[in-house]
């Protein structure tokens, strides 16, 4: 009889076992995406840690040890992170989304309310609108936990300065291949000559190096530089070989897989063929964005006030880069030039002689440089926005020739 009663319940199992899945699916998603974002609010106060006791330490050598135990921590919280995109990349693409959505709207709401203070936008719409956007947020607590990630093809949207074009991306997306990695393979190692840039698709690399040379010659880099070496995660979405490509140079870092690793590689050959196509603005523009992304990197506390996003400063030339081949020399205009950042070579300053090697950001009392490496790069950060009567030409007065 008790086998009878337990055959009965057979059908029930069925029901609820599906039911009772789901709902642990739901409940381990929910838990992954708050342990990403709890790390990943982790890593940001490790950086902000590391700018409060730069400022406030008097001790250089404690400064130092404090420096080391912050950055451990950050690329152990990073690896984590990498970690959880690789074997959770619905989940990730899902959180970043719904950031992304919630940061807009966050950034609407602001801006209403600076209108509404003005008296730009009338007290009753605005309240209205503040309803309609405050609707928008609560909505959010039914955004999906999982978000399919997108087919290789679509990754390519995500390269920066391919800036979401689709004659830009059908190019490389003809040249492009697909390539696979297992765990513990090597990527490229340091020293060899550049075959191409990796786009990573998911998985994750650490990359091994020594202190970057950033083209400066061994004559002139300090005698006490540290030899220490440097350890870098790159996960979905990063980039590896830009500069080594852009230079032509041996590789300054090993990259070794650290989970199976799936990437969209452009070669060298291919690459350049999108230099001659796209000349001059492709090339410029992956300059732009090493240099933006070298300045936050090295002076994140003096840029705080800064909004030097890609998209703005190649639409509006907020910033933009500058070269110096060596011997030449560029006068630099303190009334429009609020920082001038060596982000790749080195300078003098003609008057004195004083060396500047990067990264380096030039002082005001310095008026003219003189390129002192094969190849120098120098981000310019204008002080103001160009007046409205002189948009049309100011615009494009510096950096891009034209845009495709």
């Amino acid at each position: 009889i008790g086998y009878f009663r337990i055959i009965r319940f057979i059908p029930m199992l069925k029901i609820l076992i599906p039911i009772l899945i789901d709902i642990a699916d739901v409940q381990i998603k929910k838990r992954l995406s708050l342990m990403y974002s709890i790390t990943k609010g982790y890593v940001k106060s490790q950086e902000d840690a590391k700018l409060l006791v730069k400022q406030i330490s008097s001790c250089e050598s404690m400064y130092q040890k404090l420096y080391q135990i912050l950055e451990t921590n950050k690329r152990d919280a990073i690896k984590e992170l990498g970690l959880i995109e690789h074997e959770c990349r619905d989940v990730v693409i899902a959180l970043k989304t719904k950031q992304a959505i919630r940061n807009v709207i966050s950034k609407a709401l602001k801006n209403l309310t600076f209108l509404c203070s003005r008296g730009i936008i009338d007290k009753y719409e605005g309240i209205e609108m503040n309803k309609v956007l405050l609707t928008k947020i609560k909505a959010l607590n039914n955004f999906p936990m999982a978000i399919p990630p997108p087919t290789p093809d679509k990754y390519l949207h995500n390269i920066i300065w391919l800036e979401n074009k689709d004659v830009l991306i059908e190019f490389f997306k003809e040249r492009a291949k697909l390539t696979y990695f297992d765990y513990g393979d090597v990527i490229c190692k340091e020293g060899e000559m550049s075959q191409g840039i990796y786009l990573i698709i998911s998985g994750m690399a650490i990359l091994h190096c020594s202190p970057p040379t950033f083209g400066i010659e061994s004559s002139l880099r300090p005698a006490a530089e540290t030899k220490t070496m440097f350890t870098e995660y790159c996960t979905s979405g990063d980039i590896i070989g830009e500069l080594s490509c852009l230079l032509k140079c041996e590789i300054e870092y090993t990259a070794i897989c650290e989970t199976i690793l799936e990437a969209c590689f452009i070669s060298l050959e291919d690459l350049y063929e999108g230099f001659d196509v796209f000349w001059p603005s492709l090339e410029y523009k992956i300059w732009l964005k090493l240099a933006l992304s070298t300045a936050y990197q090295y002076f994140e506390s003096s840029l705080i006030d800064e909004d030097l996003k890609f998209q703005k400063c190649v639409l509006f030339n907020h910033a933009y880069v500058e070269t110096l081949s060596s011997y030449n020399e560029m006068t630099i205009d303190n009334m429009t030039m609020k920082f001038v950042i060596i982000v790749y070579g080195s300078v003098i300053d003609t008057k004195t002689e004083e060396p500047y090697l990067a990264p380096c950001i030039i002082p005001k009392t310095c008026e003219q440089v003189q390129g002192t490496s094969d190849l120098t790069k120098l981000l310019i950060i204008q002080a103001s926005e160009p007046s409205k009567n002189n948009n049309a030409t100011n615009v494009m007065g510096k950096g891009l020739p034209f845009n495709i």
